[in-house]
């Protein structure tokens, strides 16, 4: 029974940290310019491909934590590319921005499908800053993830000074309040929304740099399953809250730990708790937890 809480607590916190960064630049992204980006979770899966496919190349052999840094600018880029090119010149259109998002995240799947190494399961364990794990009332904590916990915790604490001590993350929060009012005060909306979808990706590429080291790439269609428990994390916590994502992602990942520990069946009934937190959240408090309600 403690094996099962420990198993429960340990996993719930992880699933929690990992959601928290890819949900919190999410939400950001939503808060800031009304964008539901369906590109998010393949950020997270292009990420680990590219680490992979560095790592695959002789130029990084004896310099892998360099693919770290080439990675997570890459995928930055390729976050600042999707609002020039795809997300600007639609953005009045929410229903265009949501189909543009939703066919750039399934190009990049086919993509990374048919390169040489999207048929088959990888692991990128080269990049574990800590091998190994500690027995703790009978159940092994991986230190890696202690790790990716604690660096979750710090990122987030870093992220909310950021965005209220920094020039730029006042200006973010400036257009996210009031875009027009931001305007007349001299701020370019335009281009604070293209900072808020670079800095979306870059926590979305962060999170599967530590997450997945201690993983495997599955196949690169595993970015839906992030893009949906992340959409759940959001509409529980509160589109455009910060803070909600970051206890939506907690709520989400406990929930999810404790229905594959405790609940009969519980890793097919796992794969639903999004869904239905998704449907019990819009039917009783569409605007989340911590979310302000739109006066209409």
């Amino acid at each position: 029974m403690i094996v099962d809480i420990m198993n429960m607590l340990f996993n719930g916190t992880l699933t929690g940290a990992v959601y928290a960064l890819i949900a919190m630049g999410y939400s950001l992204v939503y808060g800031v310019g009304g964008i539901m980006n369906l590109s998010h979770g393949a950020y997270f899966m292009l990420t680990g491909y590219l680490l992979l496919w560095m790592l695959q190349t002789p130029f990084f052999i004896g310099l892998e934590w360099l693919t770290v840094v080439f990675a997570l600018i890459i995928i930055t880029v390729i976050g600042g590319l999707t609002f020039l090119l795809l997300v600007k010149p639609l953005q009045d259109s929410h229903v265009a921005v949501v189909i543009v998002t939703f066919g750039l995240a399934f190009l990049l799947e086919q993509v990374v499908l048919i390169s040489p190494s999207g048929t088959e399961v990888w692991s990128i364990g080269q990049l574990r800053l800590f091998q190994g794990y500690t027995m703790v009332f009978g159940y092994p904590i991986v230190h890696q993830y202690v790790f990716l916990i604690v660096m979750s915790i710090v990122i987030v604490l870093l992220f909310a000074l950021f965005i209220n001590k920094s020039k730029l993350g006042k200006s973010i929060r400036a257009v996210s309040q009031d875009r027009e009012a931001a305007g007349l005060m001299g701020i370019n909306a335009s281009r604070i929304l293209l900072y808020t979808v670079m800095i979306s990706a870059l926590l979305a590429g962060l999170a599967a740099f530590l997450y997945l080291p201690g993983a495997s790439l599955d196949g690169p269609s595993m970015g839906w399953g992030y893009l949906l428990n992340s959409f759940a994390v959001v509409i529980l916590g509160g589109m455009g809250s910060l803070i909600g994502s970051v206890a939506g992602a907690f709520i989400v990942g406990y929930t999810i730990s404790f229905t594959n520990v405790f609940v009969p069946y519980g890793p097919s009934w796992a794969h639903l708790v999004p869904i239905i937190i998704i449907i019990v959240i819009l039917l009783i408090r569409p605007q989340g937890l911590f979310g302000k309600k739109e006066l209409r």
